[in-house]
């Protein structure tokens, strides 16, 4: 090395630019790096994003699919329903023009019966009696079934007129009462009545429906006994000082109760539990269901509570004032 580069090693200028020099070399590489790695990673973005505008392509796809699955199926249901409302009214019609055909001649059978029963119609024995009593008894359920069905289809039909007026309730369950004393007697089933002492209040009630509700629990709590068994109907005005004040009446039976799998059924259209057909075959299955829409237009509660083979209570309240809607 001669004497000249040797100097210029050691000159000071030397190492300084030696020094940006490298400096700038490694700042140059790092920033070419950190752009190449940029450049990466954008470019991963964009495949990325671009894989999400795929998959969003399918689920609009997938979804637009599904709409017009559904639309059909909306479709199709509005067509079963216009089909089904068609068929309804056809049956309500059927119902309507059978058993208002259906009530003349009953009626006229029933009230046959009835003076050949009493001997208006000849002298009979008790023999013959008996099995005209019979066949006035049958002529009766027949009639009920026929008033069952006509009522059931009222409720469907149109909204009925309720005349709502202040009422002596604890003279109408006893009106009711009397009328099965008689029945409650023959099979031998202990009737009794409970009510409070003192002064009951009036409510606000249609007296012929609910006269109907209580006719229908009665009957049935007397049907569905044993022999030797009871049947109690009670009133209770432990509600009428509450806020909205009710009277609650129930009607308690020692029967064969309705079976645990059927309880969810009861108030629904001409149900009837299997124990219960099994004991009496006849019957429409409309009773409660009428019973519950006459309760529900009271603005009331109605519930019942059963064991198998003990009995059965079925309760309802009566508010003292219908509001005014």
């Amino acid at each position: 090395m001669s004497w000249l580069s040797f100097a210029f090693i050691t000159e000071p200028g030397f190492w300084i630019f030696f020094v940006i020099f490298f400096a700038g070399a490694f700042c140059l590489g790092h920033y070419w790096q950190g752009r190449e790695s940029r450049v990466k990673l954008l470019i991963e973005e964009s495949n990325l994003k671009v894989n999400q505008i795929i998959e969003l392509e399918k689920v609009n796809q997938e979804l637009e699919k599904k709409n017009r699955e559904l639309y059909a199926k909306e479709l199709e249901l509005t067509l079963a329903n216009t089909h089904l409302q068609s068929l309804e009214q056809a049956k309500s019609k059927f119902i309507t023009v059978t058993t208002h055909q259906l009530r003349t001649p009953l009626s006229a059978i029933k009230w046959t019966l009835d003076m050949a029963t009493k001997g208006e119609l000849g002298v009979v024995d008790e023999e013959q009696k008996k099995f005209l009593g019979k066949g006035l008894e049958s002529a009766n359920r027949v009639i009920s079934i026929v008033n069952d069905l006509l009522r059931a289809d009222s409720i469907d039909m149109v909204r009925e007129e309720y005349n709502f007026k202040p009422a002596d309730v604890v003279k109408l369950l006893d009106d009711v009462f009397f009328e099965f004393a008689n029945q409650a007697s023959v099979k031998k089933i202990s009737l009794n009545i409970e009510k409070p002492e003192g002064i009951v209040p009036y409510a606000d009630i249609d007296v012929d429906k609910i006269r109907m509700v209580l006719e229908n629990f009665i009957d049935n709590a007397i049907k569905y006994t044993p022999p030797g068994g009871n049947v109690t109907v009670r009133l209770s005005n432990a509600r009428v000082n509450n806020v909205e004040g009710a009277l609650e009446i129930s009607v308690t039976d020692s029967g064969i109760g309705i079976p645990p799998d059927e309880i969810n059924k009861v108030f629904q259209k001409f149900f009837r539990a299997a124990n219960a057909i099994k004991n009496e075959p006849d019957g429409s299955g409309l009773g409660l269901f009428i019973a519950h829409d006459i309760i529900d237009k009271h603005k009331g509660t109605i519930w019942f509570s059963t064991e198998p083979n003990k009995g059965t209570t079925f309760s309802f309240t009566l508010p003292l004032h219908q509001k005014k809607v």
